[in-house]
């Protein structure tokens, strides 16, 4: 299968830059052809996983204690689906095409968009909160988010305001944990519900709440992407719908009914 029109030149380097990162926005397309086989797999999987993180968001609270260790220890599992492939670059391959091909599925009506958008965002959040905050930081800068780090000293200087104006933070974290320096446009839900600091235009954003501000972004890029897919699945729904039926065939899910 052919994901799009140029090629070649573009896929040696392209790919590499691709994966450089374990997480993604998925703003970039894949570049490359894949065997209808892996199509299948990869489709398959990947709705096995989104459907494990919505069973979890009904039996656990989401993001409490218990709902993350589950989590981790479904994902860490050698038979789910993100462990797939020999080597990290096969990981990041199998996550980011997968993405794509549901997105073929999901793009169709409001519920299914919606479905999909809201278990996509629930993985992504788990998997940001599972960075090291060099990663996290690699991860901003990567996708144009450049929302500086506060150094030591100047959370030293705000420690008071920062504790004061932060939702359950001490001395003690204040010290431990990275705050960003975001545009306070840009965290307008948390500036609305006086969880973050405020000075010179720029909101302080605790470690804990930029997952907020991460997922909003993510989750706009999304929807859009999923209106475009929309768009064009309808123009080549013959298309579609011939590879749709042939590789989900085999997988009996009330998502792929109408396939």
């Amino acid at each position: 299968m052919q994901f799009s029109g140029r090629r070649k030149k573009l896929i040696g380097s392209s790919q590499n830059d691709l994966y450089d990162h374990c997480l993604q926005f998925y703003g970039q397309p894949p570049l490359e052809n894949i065997s209808l086989t892996e199509f299948e797999t990869f489709a398959v999987e990947r709705l096995k996983l989104l459907k494990t993180v919505e069973n979890l968001g009904v039996s656990y609270v989401k993001n409490s204690e218990h709902y993350v260790k589950k989590l981790e220890e479904l994902l860490s599992s050698p038979t789910m689906y993100v462990q797939g492939g020999t080597s990290e670059y096969e990981k990041r391959r199998k996550d980011h095409i997968s993405h794509f091909i549901l997105r073929l599925a999901y793009c169709q009506t409001e519920d299914l968009r919606r479905w999909f958008i809201q278990q996509e965002m629930d993985l992504f959040r788990y998997r940001f909160g599972d960075l090291t905050s060099k990663h996290k930081t690699d991860f901003l800068h990567k996708n144009n988010l450049k929302y500086e780090t506060v150094s030591a000293e100047e959370k030293k200087s705000l420690k008071d305001k920062l504790i004061t104006s932060s939702y359950g933070l001490s001395g003690i974290t204040v010290e431990e944990y990275d705050f960003y320096k975001v545009p306070f446009q840009d965290a307008l839900d948390l500036v609305r519900t006086r969880k973050v600091y405020l000075l010179a235009g720029n909101a302080y954003i605790p470690h804990h709440e930029i997952v907020t501000i991460v997922l909003n972004d993510f989750r706009t890029r999304l929807s859009k992407a999923l209106a475009v897919i929309r768009f064009f699945y309808f123009l080549f729904f013959e298309e579609i719908i011939l590879f749709s039926k042939n590789a989900l065939s085999g997988y009996k899910s009330k998502s792929f009914i109408m396939l």
